[in-house]
């Protein structure tokens, strides 16, 4: 699989269905995913986003294991979690147990489950990773495998999903970002929780790492990291494992005054990105 090939068309037309068109059958030109026909008597947006992610699944064969229905499921997947973030919190978690009561019922739909969560959702490098919404199909997957007819039989299913949610679940964008002792280049200790300026970017960088090595010396001329407001902080990730989620080094976390996080598990160029759009606004 490569982004490329199924993010190329961004779910607009999904959004005028939902949005304009009140009762619309619609097949993905290009895809064939079918999407469920939205009744004529919804008329508000609201209304017709709640039908469509709750009945957005229904037409699709999970068990057909036919290389054109996997390509169909996977761009109907893309189009899924791209449509799940206009919905409130309520709304995710019915419609993430809606998807995944069907999707695992299988073993086709459990391997595409998890072919295209780790993919779009769980890879940094994806453009559409979304960490809350991986979040509520986890859950939700953790909930169906916990169920006693499905236990027994699909118990490491479950370790492993719960082992992924825990990660996943740390230091969410927009919460406090855990606390932690540090050494300074002077070899001071000193707490997170006593930093107290505008912006704190932690840098979890490993020493042995060529690109951590790469990244410390592209930060030293990019005027992005020379914000006076912002202490960069260096730290290695065997000192915060157990606290912060990192999928690979170098890793920032951008924190705001509050330690609140801004910026979660990114790379080098996802942080200069940021920054510098940041500094232009």
């Amino acid at each position: 699989m490569n982004y490329k090939c199924y993010i190329r068309r961004k779910p607009l037309w999904l959004m005028i269905m939902v949005c304009i068109w009140p009762c619309m059958r619609v097949q993905a030109q290009d895809t064939g995913f079918p999407l469920p026909q939205l009744p004529s008597s919804l008329s508000q947006p609201a209304e017709r986003l709640d039908y469509l992610l709750r009945h957005y699944w229904e037409q699709y064969h999970f068990d057909d294991t036919s290389a054109g229905n996997w390509q169909s499921g996977e761009q109907g997947f893309v189009d899924f979690i791209n449509i799940m973030p206009m919905a409130d919190s309520l709304l995710c978690a019915d419609a993430a147990a809606l998807y995944v009561r069907q999707a695992l019922a299988t073993a086709g739909g459990r391997e595409q489950f998890n072919a295209h969560t780790e993919h779009y959702l769980g890879n940094r490098l994806s453009p559409l990773r979304n960490d809350i919404t991986y979040a509520h199909l986890l859950r939700q997957a953790v909930g169906y495998y916990s169920l006693p007819e499905n236990k027994k039989t699909n118990g490491a299913d479950l370790q492993r999903t719960q082992f992924l949610l825990a990660n996943i679940d740390k230091n969410q964008v927009g919460t406090k970002a855990a606390d932690f002792k540090f050494k300074d280049s002077d070899g001071k200790r000193h707490r997170l929780s006593d930093i107290h300026t505008k912006r704190v970017l932690l840098m979890l960088f490993d020493p042995e790492c060529y690109d951590c090595m790469l990244a410390k010396q592209a930060m030293e001329t990019n005027p992005v990291f020379s914000d006076p407001d912002m202490l960069i902080v260096r730290v290695q990730p065997s000192q915060v494992k157990r606290l912060y989620y990192i999928t690979g080094t170098p890793s920032f976390y951008l924190l705001d005054a509050d330690h609140r996080v801004i910026l979660k598990d990114a790379t080098y160029e996802q942080t200069v990105e940021f920054l510098t759009k940041e500094a232009g606004k």
